[in-house]
């Protein structure tokens, strides 16, 4: 009876057991919990990333346009659960921009690797994954008020929201899904851009300016506001407003790359960028871009300007003032200047309102409609436009401090580990068990 009573309790604890781990296996499915041991806790999200979700409702939907490398794919995945873990409405998705070409290029991806973030009608972009640039473009992604980009119109400039192959429209669709509200500008009716205007683009006019209007983009740049301005080869009325406003003067002719025919690219009148300097307009951009009929820069005369040659071509390029047809040299007599020649200057100087941004490039082409897809061009351009309106300003994240991830042994603590688990702990599990059937047997 004894017997059969000790039988049924362990009939009991067995049944109860397994009850136990179903509810265990049921619970760990329904709730998620997890912790972070790490000294730093370098597997958590920063407070101020939290804060940044919090404060930030609705889904956000993460896409990475990465090729099929699993351990790639692993490593995106592991940092965007961080964010799942502390907004549930975070949905990751993986793209192959190799066996889907036109989804990537459709979404204006130039990068393998690149993850595009969308949060109700808006994007943004970023090549490279760390806490600080994801949590800061999640950040930019919740701005409720939407600052405005102006475009002076009325002068034939190209239109930021126009559809012809030589507007802007496509750039400017791109610059409202970062956020902003593009809209026109005509300095005849209208004496100052509206306060909440972040920037001022002034896309390569054709028609000249009237006098008033030059005095009215005067007082806009004495008061502190931020000016794209873009040019052409050969465009007097550009080049003559850009001097007024700036003191950045534009060489004669249109700029010539040799270069560009490694690339497979026979039009001598395109020019490469393939390098940039330490600014904060460029920021950690590492993209070519292409920029098609260019004209050269010269800084301006010290002013209260600083000036920094943001975008430069390559050596064996000069500004060519003669038709580009047939046998193509450089002429020194001509004024041809070599390379590196400058495309674009970014100004700054220091206001009572802040710093004022000014940024000068001679050509316009490159974020057209026809041109906007090659390379990076469009990510250079928001770029700009960030830099430009103020937006490049990111909360302070400090990376996870990890000093946990090596162990450090001397020599002799190595050998000691190699023989013992080599050697030694399979000696010792042998004799043991030799010892136990040595003892059975004898019993």
């Amino acid at each position: 009876m004894a017997r059969l009573s000790k039988r049924f309790n362990m009939l009991i604890f067995h049944l109860l057991m397994v009850v136990m781990l179903v509810l265990l296996a049921w619970l760990s499915g329904r709730f998620s919990q997890q912790w972070d041991w790490t000294r730093h806790g370098a597997n958590s999200l920063n407070p101020i990333s939290i804060d940044i979700l919090a404060r930030t409702p609705g889904p956000v939907e993460v896409t990475a346009y990465t090729p099929e490398n699993a351990t790639l794919r692993e490593r995106i995945r592991r940092f965007v659960a961080r964010y799942q873990q502390a907004k549930h409405d975070i949905t990751l998705n993986f793209v192959d921009p190799l066996r889907q070409p036109d989804e990537a290029r459709r979404q204006g991806i130039s990068l393998s690797g690149e993850i595009l973030l969308k949060y109700q009608d808006r994007e943004e972009r970023l090549q490279q994954l760390d806490e600080a640039r994801f949590s800061n473009a999640i950040l930019r992604l919740g701005q409720s008020q939407a600052r405005w980009i102006a475009s002076l119109g009325g002068h034939g400039e190209r239109d930021l929201l126009g559809v012809a192959n030589h507007d802007l429209g496509d750039f400017g669709k791109s610059i409202s899904q970062q956020g902003y509200k593009v809209v026109g500008l005509d300095l005849a009716t209208t004496p100052t851009p509206p306060d909440n205007t972040a920037l001022l683009v002034i896309a390569s006019p054709t028609r000249p300016l009237l006098e008033g209007e030059i005095e009215r983009l005067q007082d806009y740049l004495s008061q502190g506001g931020n000016l794209l301005l873009l040019s052409d080869p050969e465009n007097a009325v550009a080049t003559s407003l850009i001097e007024t406003l700036t003191g950045v003067a534009q060489l004669p002719g249109t700029i010539v790359d040799a270069n560009v025919q490694e690339l497979g690219i026979d039009n001598p009148a395109v020019a490469l960028v393939p390098a940039y300097p330490e600014h904060p307009a460029v920021n950690d951009f590492k993209l070519l871009t292409l920029f098609p009929q260019a004209a050269a820069l010269r800084a301006p005369m010290p002013s209260s300007w600083e000036a920094t040659a943001l975008l430069q071509t390559l050596e064996r390029s000069w500004n060519e003032t003669g038709p580009l047809t047939g046998e193509i040299r450089r002429d020194p007599l001509d004024g041809e200047e070599p390379g590196p020649l400058t495309i674009g200057y970014a100004l700054t100087r220091q206001t009572e309102t802040g710093e004022q941004r000014i940024q000068v490039i001679g050509d316009s082409d490159f974020i057209s409609n026809s041109f906007i897809t090659n390379a990076g061009n469009l990510d250079l351009g928001l770029a700009l436009i960030r830099w430009l309106s103020g937006d490049d300003k990111m909360i302070g994240i400090p990376a996870a401090t990890v000093d946990d991830q090596e162990l450090h042994l001397s020599k002799m603590a190595i050998g000691i580990i190699g023989l013992g688990s080599l050697i030694i702990l399979p000696l010792s599990l042998l004799l043991t068990g030799l010892l136990m059937a040595w003892r059975r047997n004898k019993a």
